[in-house]
């Protein structure tokens, strides 16, 4: 399973629907959570050359009772970010 969703991640951005997942569950702590994961475009600024442009990203969303968080990221940092995750979590 986690080597589909790496080379999921690391495939070319595809160019038809976005993908998109969510799911509702109650945390360790009793409260409901909802998480969204999405594909989406986005732009952003080259630090060095203060060039902008346009990318694929994902976006993410966390919903709780008393909180919401949301970040969209570059794909790359995404893959990143699931490969760093995999190693805590397994």
């Amino acid at each position: 399973m986690k080597e589909k969703l790496r080379r999921e991640a690391e495939a070319p951005p595809r160019r038809g629907p976005k993908k998109r997942a969510a799911k509702k569950f109650v945390n360790e702590i009793g409260n409901p959570i909802s998480v969204l994961v999405e594909e989406t475009r986005d732009t952003g600024t080259n630090a060095k050359t203060k060039e902008r442009s346009s990318f694929d990203a994902i976006r993410i969303v966390i919903t709780g009772p008393t909180s919401m968080s949301e970040n969209t990221l570059t794909r790359q940092e995404a893959v990143e970010l699931l490969r760093c995750l995999e190693r805590v979590l397994s």
